[in-house]
């Protein structure tokens, strides 16, 4: 048998650091995805034309946060909103009266941009919150 002995100092510790970990990223990244999904809606309301409200007041934020996971789902729910963004071609009536075009929202206007703009900024804090909980990460998510 022989002497060599591994003496490991902190070895409990260490285990209920990567017990704890799953849960305290949790809570610190649903707090990041929540205030990405938040200012992405509160960006596309301040950015739609508010003629009847609906296109507005369409606009949610659904989260969906378990244990372990942080979500949430920007949406609207308007349904005028795919009008609104993709804009439409001339229309006419069945007896021929032209209605006109909308034209798509304009830049900085539409829904899908500040969302995208939004998500990379949630990309960025999530990799900064794993970089400060000592974790390596490599890559990027653009």
């Amino acid at each position: 048998m022989s002497n060599n002995r591994i003496v490991w100092d902190g070895l409990a510790e260490l285990k209920a650091a990567l017990r704890a970990l799953p849960s305290e990223l949790t809570g610190e990244s649903t707090h990041i995805v929540t205030g990405a999904a938040n200012g992405a809606a509160a960006q596309v309301k301040a950015n739609y034309a508010r003629v009847s409200g609906d296109l507005v007041d369409g606009v949610d934020v659904v989260e969906a946060n378990s244990q372990f996971t942080s979500g949430a789902i920007v949406r609207s729910k308007s349904k005028h909103a795919w009008i609104y963004e993709n804009g439409t071609q001339v229309r006419h009536t069945s007896s021929g009266a032209n209605r006109g075009s909308m034209p798509p929202a304009g830049p900085g206007k539409a829904f899908v941009p500040v969302v995208i703009h939004k998500r990379r900024q949630m990309y960025d804090s999530l990799k900064a919150l794993l970089v400060r909980k000592g974790l390596l990460v490599t890559g990027d998510a653009r």
